[in-house]
Order: C-alpha cells, then structure tokens, then sequence
C-alpha cells in the first residue's frame, strides 16, 4: 500500500478493521458524487448513479443531474411498451409510413407552388424589362404571390444588411490596447 510519500508500506491487520473499511468505503463514496458533479457541470449530460449497497442496510446513493427522476424517466421504458404484439407493431410502421408519404406529398406541392410563384415573378420581370427580379412592380403579381415575393424580398434585404455590417466592420482601424 502506498503512502503519500510515495513509499510503500506493507498491510497490517489494522487495516482491515470494519471502522477503516466503512471510511474508505466512505470516502469513494464522496468522491464517486463529487466526482459526477464536476461531469455534469462541465459537460452537462443526464447523469444518473444508484449505487445499493450489499448489506442492504444501508441507505443507496442516489444522484442525478438535473434529477434522478427526470434522468430515469427518459432511459428507462414502460413495462407496457415492451408488450406491444407484432400486429400492433405493424400497424403503426403503416401509419407512420402514410403519414410520412401524406407529408411527402405536402412538400411537393408547396415546393410547386414555390416553383410556379418564381416563374411568375420572372415573366413579369421579363415583361416589364427589368434587370432584376426585385425591381419587378407589384402590381403585375398576382395576390397568392405577393406573400412569397414579399418574403423574399425581407431575406435579400436582411442579406444585404449582414453584408454591409462586415464591410463596415472590415473597414474600422485597429483599436489599440494600452
């Protein structure tokens, strides 16, 4: 056994007295909380640790971050859902796979919709001889576009602001610090 010197010192029969291993027992008690307290701080996972001791006599160690129900909550499973058959089983894959397919066919539509709003923008763009399509007159769009044009418009504007705030930041001298 090691002491803080560093030099080694042979067991004693002292050592193994049941006050000695209750401290040490103790002891990596603490330090093992301590020691999942400083994970969860720096790093911030669920962390749950049950410890039971042997004898059962003893009250268990308990800690959890944020706290042992919420940790145990979302990794344990319901007794129930294990009980699920394979009828039920495929009924919901079948459910999940029409919804899926329903929500696939959402977005193509939209994605269409979009599509025809872009082509309506750009014929009138060409109709009117503008260069760009953000110089496109208003009134030449139809009211299911303006909504969409009008988006558009506030994300190139927003763009546009980023854009200049960059150049303006790249343009300031270099402050000093004395």
């Amino acid at each position: 056994m090691a002491t803080a010197k560093g030099t080694v010192r042979r067991r004693q029969d002292g050592d193994r007295t049941r006050e000695n291993l209750q401290n040490r027992i103790r002891y990596r008690r603490d330090r093992l909380v301590q020691d999942a307290w400083e994970v969860s701080e720096l790093f911030a996972p669920h962390l749950a640790i049950l410890a039971f001791p042997a004898s059962g006599k003893a009250k268990p160690l308990l800690f959890g971050n944020p706290t042992l129900e919420s940790v145990l909550r979302n990794v344990v499973v319901d007794a129930d859902v294990g009980a699920e058959t394979a009828e039920e089983a495929a009924a919901r894959v079948a459910a999940m796979r029409r919804e899926a397919g329903w929500i696939g066919a959402r977005v193509a539509q939209e994605q269409a919709r979009l599509r025809a709003v872009a082509e309506k923008v750009k014929a009138a763009q060409e109709e009117q001889g503008r260069a760009h399509w953000w110089e496109v007159d208003v009134d030449a769009l139809g009211e299911a576009e303006l909504p969409e044009f009008a988006a558009a418009l506030d994300a190139l504007r927003a763009d546009v602001l980023r854009r200049l705030a960059m150049l303006a930041e790249d343009r300031k001298p270099p402050q000093w610090q004395w």
